[in-house]
């Protein structure tokens, strides 16, 4: 099973997974991180190798990040370079859900594909959304 990873600035990837699973179910091999102003790059990094250590598989890992350029992205991709991973920026709860119902169904490049995919589609303007099936 490919492992799912979460790592943002601060608890909000602990928040995304606990919602997540709240919708969909409990899961295995999932794991987030949250990158406080206490922690160093040094404890940041080995953490994050220690996460990547506990859900190896030959599935590989789905690493999602919140923002490009930043601490947990930084690592992730340091982290990640010589193993079976893939990392996407810009986490929302529909990357997560949707990570968890189709990761047993696809190879990791493809699930990468269709999260990032299935996290824009869900940003839209609701309002815009509304107004344009109202009319």
């Amino acid at each position: 099973m490919i492992g799912i990873v979460v790592i943002t600035h601060g608890q909000f990837g602990q928040e995304l997974l606990r919602t997540a699973q709240d919708i969909v179910g409990r899961q295995d091999a999932v794991a987030t991180l949250a990158v406080t102003p206490e922690m160093g790059p040094d404890n940041v990094s080995e953490a994050l190798q220690e996460i990547l250590n506990r859900l190896a598989s030959p599935e590989g890992t789905l690493v999602m990040v919140d923002m490009l350029g930043g601490t947990p992205c930084n690592t992730a991709l340091l982290k990640t370079k010589n193993a079976s991973a893939e990392v996407l920026t810009g986490v929302n709860l529909y990357m997560v859900l949707s990570s968890f119902t189709h990761r047993e169904k696809m190879d990791l490049k493809s699930l990468a594909a269709k999260v990032a995919e299935d996290g824009r589609r869900a940003i839209v303007s609701a309002k815009d959304l509304l107004l344009k099936r109202l009319s």
